[in-house]
């Protein structure tokens, strides 16, 4: 369910994705930020590396968010959620790691973006929600 937006591709309610730019800008990893539209980015990484980020503002982002976006915008290597109230399901961060593809917030993908697998990275409130999914 998006935030406040009905159409896809979820996109901020305002259209300004400055504070991820800037984020993006300003990390070490990046050496260059594009926005190609609908919420789409190419990032540039200084290991030679190019990374196409989907930015969205959907409150409950799952698997069908997912295969919707991936349907209309093609591969992507990485979900970044760009809102505080809004959210993922670890079943799709599970199911996209396989793939090799990463769902952050935007924090996680700050984070992220200093290992090579990017896609691996956990939070620690990621690795306590799996620990007690899985009862341990």
């Amino acid at each position: 369910m998006p935030a406040h937006n009905d159409s896809f591709p979820w996109m901020s309610y305002y259209g300004n994705y400055r504070f991820f730019e800037d984020r993006m800008g300003s990390h070490n990893k990046v050496s260059d930020v594009r926005n190609t539209g609908e919420g789409l980015y190419e990032i540039d990484l200084k290991d030679g590396r190019t990374l196409v980020a989907f930015i969205c503002d959907c409150y409950s982002f799952g698997l069908a968010e997912y295969q919707e976006s991936v349907e209309r915008l093609g591969k992507l290597n990485a979900v970044v959620i760009n809102s505080n109230w809004c959210n993922y399901t670890m079943d799709l961060k599970l199911h996209c790691q396989e793939k090799e593809v990463g769902v952050f917030d935007i924090g996680s993908f700050m984070a992220a973006l200093n290992q090579q697998k990017f896609w691996e990275y956990l939070s620690e409130e990621e690795k306590e929600r799996l620990q007690q999914d899985q009862g341990i």
